[in-house]
């Protein structure tokens, strides 16, 4: 990719699956995929580097963020940290005992550590009710919803009830099959960036006049980019603990 395509990375927690049976609760899309909650993100500098501090003995995994927040790949395997630990990445293709060569300092390393911006409410934990359902209601739920009088519209029903599936079916089921997590994360082939949805929703001239600000595409993209889960956690004891690891961490993250 062009060199400054990427602005931010995006930092996913991925919590243990604690139920015994293969796919219950299922959680999204994929069949047995993992739990995720997003962190924040962290600013990515000129040169490609970055630095930010993340809780410690948390699996994370790391997506890179195009000027638009949407991911343009996913680091699929996962890293964590040990408390205290400094770890540096060399890239995935080098031996993981070398260092990078001393051309010169990254620029991330000549400044502290970059605290964590976090994602919009319903992104720790992940929760597609919390994230995605405030933004339908305030901009879709009054046209897609039973008894209106356009049939088309009434049939995409949008209420929380059925508008995880819609969205799913959305272009025979377009964003279904790009959420589905693949072996490997391919340069441009991420979800949010390839969904026709999110093009519907962000083009101009717009959807019917629908316009949607800033932090409701964001939503939309974090949402989609995260393979599109119904939830990022398998009990509601789980979701709990990642509510409190939030208020335990909140020292790391930006206001």
């Amino acid at each position: 990719m062009p060199r400054g395509t990427i602005h931010r990375l995006r930092i996913i927690g991925v919590p243990p699956k604690v139920q015994p049976q293969m796919n219950h609760p299922s959680l999204g899309v994929s069949a047995e995929d993992p739990g995720k909650f997003v962190l924040g993100t962290a600013p990515v500098e000129a040169d490609g580097s970055a630095l930010f501090r993340v809780p410690s003995g948390i699996p994370v995994l790391f997506q890179a963020l195009d000027s638009d927040g949407l991911a343009v790949q996913t680091m699929r395997s996962l890293t964590y940290v040990q408390p205290g630990q400094t770890l540096g990445c060399v890239g995935c293709h080098e031996h993981r005992d070398s260092a990078p060569l001393p051309v010169r300092m990254p620029l991330a390393a000549l400044r502290d550590p970059s605290p964590l911006v976090p994602e919009p409410d319903g992104s720790w934990p992940l929760r597609f009710d919390q994230l995605v359902q405030p933004v339908l209601d305030r901009h879709c739920v009054s046209c897609h919803q039973s008894g209106v009088e356009d049939a088309v519209a009434a049939a995409f029903d949008l209420r929380p009830a059925t508008a995880y599936q819609k969205l799913l079916e959305y272009a025979d089921g377009d964003l279904r099959k790009l959420a589905f997590e693949r072996d490997q994360s391919f340069v441009g082939q991420m979800p949010a960036q390839n969904s026709k949805l999110y093009r519907l929703l962000t083009a101009e001239p717009s959807h019917y006049d629908v316009r949607l600000p800033e932090e409701d595409r964001r939503r939309l993209a974090v949402w989609m980019d995260t393979y599109a889960q119904r939830s990022g956690s398998f009990s509601e004891a789980q979701e709990q603990q990642l509510r409190e690891l939030r208020k335990q961490f909140s020292a790391m993250l930006a206001p």
